[in-house]
Formats: C-alpha cells, structure tokens, sequence
C-alpha cells in the first residue's frame, strides 16, 4: 500500500477521526507501509492535506478540526464551530437613518433635514459645519487629509413628494457658494431628482447629486467596514447622479469585508500548513487558498502586517519560510488591546498591594489572574479576568506535557514559577515531534499554574517579581489529579 491507501484504509477500520502520527503510526506496526524518510509522520500529515487542498470536496478524506482528519463518506458535520454567537456592536445609526428618510419630505422644516445631513458626514469623519444662513451653502464638509485635504459644499433639498424639480435648483448661487469657501466639489442631496435637463446641467455646473438613499446605504456600509475620506473624493470627482458612483463604491468596500472575514481562515491556514511542514510559505499558503479568491499580493500584505513589532505574531525564517507565533486569540486579544488604546478606553493594569496597617485582616488573594477552566473538545480553556474576560486555549498533550514538567519541578525544589518551567520546556516537546515555541506558548504554562492553583493544589506565596507558588498538597496528589481531570476527560 501507499501512504494514501493506508491512511483510507486505518480510518475506515477505527471508524473515527485520527491525527497523522495515529494514522502513521497504526500503519507502520501493521506493515501496511513501510517508510526510508526519518518522518514518515510529516509524510503522511502532507498527503492527506494535499489531497484535501487539491480536491475539495472530490477528496476521500475530510479535516474534522485541527490535527484530525476522518473519511468523506461519513457525512459527519464540520466539528469547528461551537456555536459561539459572536459580539455585535450596537447599531448606532439607526436613528439617523431614521432622521433623514423622514426629513427629506418635511419641506416645511429644511433645517432639519440640512442638520441631519450634516451629521451624517460627520459620522464618515469629515468636519461638518452646518451654516445654512441666507445666500450660504447649507453645509461645508473639510476632509483634513494632508495634501488630499478638500471641501465640499453641500445643499441639502426636501420634496414632500418625493423628487427634486429643476426649478429648484439655483445653479449660480451653488457656484457662489463654492467659490466663497474655496471648496472643491458640490453636492445636491435630497430624495431623489427629476429627470429630463437636470442631471445634465447638473454636469455642466459641476454639481453632483446624491440621493437620500445612497447616503443610507454609505452610512449603514460605513457601520460595517468603515469607507475612507479619499473614497469619498473620488465618489464627489463625479458630476451629475452619484447613484452608480455610489454603488461602486459600495461593491469595493463588501470585497474588503470578505477579505476582513476570511482573516481568521487565512490564520488557520498558516497554522496548518505549519503543523504539517514546520513552517509556511506564501506558494503553500496561496494554492491552499485559491478557492477563497485571495491574491498573493494581499497574503504578503497580511503576513506583513504580522510582522510589524507591536503585532509580532510572525516569524520570518528567511528563503520565503515563516512561521506563526501566536494563536488565534492571542491575535484577536492584540488587535483588541489596540482598539482600546485608539478609543481611549483604559487597558486594565495589575494593581499594585499597598501596605495594610496591622491589625486589619489582609484578603487572600491568587497568583493566577485566571478564574474558570474548562475541557472543550481536545484543548483546555481557561478564562482570565472577571471584568472584560478573555480566553486561553491549551491542547490537552501541551497541558499534559506542562503538567508533569511542572511536577518534576516541584520534586527538585520547593518553589517553582513559569519562567523556570519555560527553561525546561526550551530544551523538550510538547508534543511528539512538536516542539516547544518559547515565549508564544508561555502562556501555557501559566493557564496550568493558574488551573493547579485554583484547584487548591498549589499556593501563591505572596512573591512579585517572579510570582512563585509552593505546594499545598504532597506531590503525588497533582499526579491523581492530572489523571482522574485532564488524562480521562482527554
């Protein structure tokens, strides 16, 4: 048999999902293969992703998640998704939509309508000034964008039957108001226009229209994925009606919402291409994503922004080999804290003990800056802080892995901490032919620290600088533990 045959034909007889090594493994004891390369494990892993990669859904085989893969024909749903319902943010244009769909028709009241539209370019990013005195435009729009920087007059136009009449229209005292503020471009907004000369002249005057509800939809496409002051100046370079001007821009901004979705497959790909090869490389990662329309040139574009030091999630091992060094929620967990420090929102700090007066009774408090833990699927997770929590996966063989070093530790000496057990695991595997990353898997070692010590089975002695833990148990009831909690639930 080839590797292919037997990989088909062990799923078939064990009738579950197996890794490479199990796969590998069963088929060298039965003699089904027989291997002259020193990794057969490494060949194996790469036939059957390279067969699934190539063949899609022809495959014989299929990737039931991370490390394990099953036949096609059991037709046993994508395991992957837990069922997480993902944080939405509040839709805070509703109202405004709300404001302009109704203002548009209260000819009586313009103003309301001018106010509405100026605060729904203000919600792009520009600076809107609502002016709408006599002999003035109704709003100035400054897109301050260094040497792209422009203004834009806006006249704002109610019709309580639904369409604005050319008679509305006061071409001269538009190009008056341009010139007054030295602006760049003019915008007619209201419900919708006449047909007939108007669009024409409207050319011939350099204005554009823009019906009501193509700045709806701007504005509920901008709450998605937010569109850029200069997309904004090449939608306004057009004269006459912005509506396919509008759409364009529309259809531009959903393909980089795609390419924003496809983030997080993107990640998973590296990961796996990496499990499988020890590293990946941009050929790899493109042939395994042709079928998600994403260009090589925008994969360099993401592996860069990687890269860059405060992200620091990629490793660049020179030759056009990288290697991704954080997870996926240690990603999502950056970009997180970035957008905090962007919006001005306080990133929490560890507080620091002050001196309790003698006679006041000091609060027992934990080392570990984890609180609830958990089995899901094949990995441990633990959750950190209360307020704002966040989560740390760890595979149960990492964990396992950890858990005896930690152990051994505690046999040599009577205080350990995470740095000692990082040194130890430097020179070991946490897995078979896996190796230990260093600092982007130290967290690791600290979600079993802080697991040991909120079972009871560990103790914070107080110490800051490195935080140390002692053992309040004989060490041979961590060794019962790790096997009634984490071996059988594994």
């Amino acid at each position: 048999m080839n590797f292919k045959e037997a990989a088909c034909h062990v799923l078939k007889r064990e009738k579950k999902p197996l890794s490479a090594k199990d796969i590998t493994e069963i088929s060298i004891k039965e003699g089904l293969i027989t291997s002259k390369g020193k990794t057969p494990i490494a060949t194996m892993g790469a036939i059957i992703y390279t067969d699934i990669k190539a063949k899609g859904e022809s495959s014989i085989f299929v990737k039931m998640k991370r490390g394990l893969f099953g036949l096609r024909e059991w037709k046993i749903k994508d395991i992957k998704k837990e069922g997480k319902t993902p944080i939405q943010d509040v839709d805070t244009n509703i109202s405004l939509i709300d404001k302009l769909r109704k203002k548009q028709y209260e000819s009586k009241t313009p103003e309301e309508f001018e106010n509405a539209i100026k605060e729904a370019f203000g919600y792009f990013g520009f600076k809107a000034e609502l002016i709408g005195t006599s002999g003035d435009t109704d709003v100035l729009l400054t897109a301050d964008i260094g040497d792209e920087t422009y203004k834009v007059t806006v006249d704002g136009k109610t019709a309580k039957k639904g369409k604005v009449l050319e008679n509305q229209i006061n071409w001269d005292s538009l190009e008056d108001h341009r010139k007054k503020h030295d602006a760049n471009y003019t915008v007619v907004v209201g419900p919708n226009f006449s047909e007939g000369k108007l669009p024409e002249r409207a050319k011939v005057h350099k204005v554009s229209m823009l019906p009501t509800e193509c700045l709806i939809k701007l504005i509920d496409e901008h709450s998605k994925y937010p569109i850029t002051l200069l997309d904004f100046k090449d939608v306004f370079a057009k004269t006459g009606d912005l509506s396919e001007r509008v759409d364009d821009l529309l259809e531009q901004n959903r393909r980089k919402r795609e390419l924003l979705a496809k983030f997080k497959i993107i990640l998973e790909e590296m990961m796996e291409i990496q499990d499988v090869y020890g590293f990946f490389n941009l050929d790899r990662l493109c042939g395994a994503l042709r079928k998600e329309d994403i260009d090589e040139d925008t994969l360099k574009s993401i592996v860069e922004l990687l890269k860059i030091p405060f992200v620091n999630s990629i490793k660049d091992l020179g030759g056009n080999r990288f290697i991704l060094i954080n997870s996926v929620e240690n990603i999502a967990n950056i970009f997180k804290q970035i957008s905090k420090e962007l919006l001005g929102i306080k990133i929490e700090e560890v507080p620091i003990e002050k001196e309790i007066p003698v006679g006041i009774e000091k609060e027992k408090k934990l080392g570990t800056k984890y609180f609830e833990w958990d089995i899901k699927g094949d990995s441990i997770v633990a959750k950190a802080r209360k307020e704002d929590p966040y989560e740390h996966y760890c595979p149960i063989t990492h964990a396992i892995k950890i858990l005896k070093t930690i152990g051994t530790s505690f046999r040599e000496r009577d205080l350990v901490n995470a740095e000692l057990i990082h040194q130890k695991l430097l020179r070991d595997e946490l897995d078979t032919n896996r190796k230990y990353k260093g600092k982007a898997e130290e967290y690791k070692i600290r979600v079993m620290i802080g697991i040991l010590e909120l079972e009871g089975l560990l103790g914070w002695t107080g110490s800051k600088r490195p935080i140390e833990y002692k053992l309040n148990v004989p060490i041979e009831k961590i060794d019962e533990w790790i096997h009634e909690n984490i071996k059988k639930r594994g």
